[in-house]
């Protein structure tokens, strides 16, 4: 038996909360966050490759290769936990969290 087609009319709303006009602020925050962030990465990756190209050394393909050790993977652990906490606080507002 074919299920049925799902219409507008016909299907459950969802179960989640939708944003509220006062969390616009909050979500563009985290946004410029994130954009901000981003940026200072590309930024630097362009930079470090260029300068690294100019004298003669080409990491590219060795970048994208690349296996972190453990040490280097727990300190970019830390680190993305760090950016996504940084996020939630500004989605949250809460940032009475950052001194903890």
């Amino acid at each position: 038996m074919q299920e049925p087609t799902l219409y507008p009319s016909n299907v459950k709303p969802r179960q989640r909360k939708a944003l509220r006009p006062e969390d616009i602020d909050k979500v563009g925050q985290a946004i410029l966050t994130l954009a901000s962030e981003l940026w200072a990465v590309k930024d630097r990756q362009h930079v470090t490759e260029a300068v690294l190209k100019a004298r003669g050394i080409d990491i590219r393909e060795d970048v994208e290769t690349y296996k972190p050790d453990a040490a280097l993977e727990a300190k970019l652990s830390e680190e993305r936990q760090a950016l996504v906490k940084k996020v939630v606080l500004d989605l949250t507002g809460d940032y009475g969290l950052l001194d903890q």
